[in-house]
C-alpha cells in the first residue's frame, strides 16, 4: 500500500507541475478554471482506480 500511496503523491505532484506550466500566460479565469477541474477530476479518476484496484481488493478479501 505504501507503494501505492508514493506513486499516486508522485503522479499528483507531476500534474500539478504539468498543470501550472501549461497556465503560465493564461489570461481567461474560465479557462484556468475549466483546465483545473478538468485535471483533477482526471487526477480523481486515477486515484479510484488505483484504489480500487483487484491486487487491494484481494489482499483484504476475507479467508475461507
Amino acid at each position: 500500500m505504501e507503494n501505492s500511496e508514493e506513486k499516486l503523491a508522485e503522479m499528483f505532484k507531476e500534474r500539478i507541475s504539468v498543470w501550472k506550466k501549461s497556465q503560465i500566460g493564461q489570461k481567461s479565469g474560465y479557462e484556468y478554471e475549466r483546465s483545473f477541474a478538468l485535471m483533477m477530476r482526471e487526477i480523481e479518476e486515477e486515484v479510484f482506480k488505483e484504489m480500487t484496484s483487484t491486487e487491494l481488493i484481494n489482499k483484504n478479501k476475507k479467508k475461507l
